[in-house]
């Protein structure tokens, strides 16, 4: 049986970007289906509020970290929860997660932590969705270090 892997779909070429722009990453895409892995793609982010949409950022509030978007600092955070427990639930099975580095849901170690006046705190953290995959031991990596 193959071995599965969750990839964030903007590398495999799906426009799902907050802002429409295609980011593909076909290096990603050949190592992966040459390694022989069945691939899965996910984006919480175009799944739970469509392309294009408002960026969002990871911030530190009193409640704890949330996924503001950038300008209107709506919440976003219980929506991507919600979409990578179902996510992880309903394929057990996944060997590896492969996120886009600095994204605020799929950065495995990127993301970008901001307070609430926009100063960052820190360019080493996890994004909702790749947290949820570290947290059930799924082997993470960002694109980038593929």
């Amino acid at each position: 049986m193959a071995k599965k892997v969750a990839l964030s779909a903007c590398l495999a070429g799906k426009n799902c970007r907050y802002n429409g722009e295609l980011k593909g990453n076909p290096e990603v895409m050949e190592r992966l289906e040459q390694a022989g892995y069945e691939i899965l793609l996910f984006c919480p982010e175009d799944a739970c509020f469509g392309t294009p949409r408002e960026a969002m950022d990871l911030t530190t509030t009193p409640e704890g970290v949330k996924a503001l978007t950038k300008f209107s600092k709506e919440d976003r955070t219980l929506p991507i929860v919600e979409y990578a427990e179902t996510f992880f639930t309903q394929h057990p099975d996944i060997d590896l997660f492969v996120g886009k580095a600095r994204s605020p849901s799929c950065g495995v170690c990127t993301a970008l932590l901001y307070d609430e006046e926009g100063n960052l705190l820190s360019d080493k953290e996890a994004g909702i969705m790749a947290a949820e995959a570290k947290a059930r031991g799924i082997e993470a990596v960002d694109d980038e270090s593929l």
